[in-house]
């Protein structure tokens, strides 16, 4: 019998495999979820200020009242990370409409497809961040990721990202909608647009899809929470993905159950 129940394959599952298998399985056979920090809920309100202005073209007091009240929501703290997020969103309308591409047709759009279709037993979900079909060439979703960082081009920005892209151009592109995609890099001070050519994205598809398949191989091959903690070595607890004191607790208690 399957622990990851009602599972299904995302493009965050086929990084998190990649990179911290740990955290993947504290999450999904564990129920054991990483805390956010305030860096990682800066990107969520810069992106939902970003959409604000474009869709509502507020004066600016309109718009740091709209992300101040976001970023409570969200359970946000610290005052520099919403002023970074603050100072994201603006340069992300203004570049943006600096390219003709004012409001989005679809925002936080979910997409879905049958994992049967790739070669995958878990069907594969997921979310898109602004889509635009009116004034462009060629139908394109801009993924936004806000950073303290921008990179200079593909070869240099995370290829999780790309890896993400990926995995929604092949749902979309199954089902014969075929968009371009691009990332679009946001700072305080600087922003950086990258068009991923198609090629890329498919041999990044291959890549994901490879990890995805991992997944359901360690799903058959597990049968008890035993066997999937013992599928992977002692995770690095000093990594900043378990910054979070108590979540390292309980990763910790864990593992001393086994060891």
């Amino acid at each position: 019998m399957s622990l990851l129940g009602n599972y299904k394959h995302s493009a965050s599952s086929g990084s998190k495999v990649k990179n911290v298998p740990q955290l993947f399985i504290a999450d999904k056979i564990f129920g054991l979820k990483q805390p956010y920090g305030d860096a990682a809920k800066r990107g969520n309100c810069s992106e939902a200020l970003g959409y604000y202005i474009l869709a509502k073209d507020p004066t600016r007091e309109q718009a740091i009242d709209y992300a101040t009240k976001k970023w409570k929501k969200i359970g946000g703290v610290s005052n520099t990370e919403l002023q970074f997020a603050i100072e994201c969103g603006f340069r992300m309308a203004d570049e943006l409409q600096a390219m003709q591409l004012a409001r989005p047709e679809k925002y936080q759009e979910r997409v879905f497809g049958k994992g049967a279709d790739f070669g995958l037993n878990r069907d594969i979900h997921g979310f898109l961040d602004f889509s635009y079909f009116k004034k462009v060439p060629k139908p394109i979703v801009i993924d936004i990721k806000t950073t303290k960082r921008v990179p200079s081009s593909l070869d240099t920005c995370n290829f999780d990202h790309i890896l993400q892209q990926s995995l929604y151009f092949s749902l979309l592109n199954k089902g014969g909608d075929n968009r371009r995609f691009a990332l679009l890099y946001v700072s305080d001070k600087k922003t950086n647009y990258l068009e991923i050519p198609e090629s890329i994205l498919k041999s990044a598809w291959e890549i994901m899809k490879f990890n995805l398949q991992l997944i359901e191989r360690l799903d058959e091959r597990c049968k008890s929470k035993k066997d999937w903690l013992l599928s992977f070595p002692y995770p690095d607890l000093s990594s900043f993905y378990f910054s979070d004191k108590g979540f390292k607790q309980q990763i910790t208690e864990l593992y001393e159950e086994i060891i």
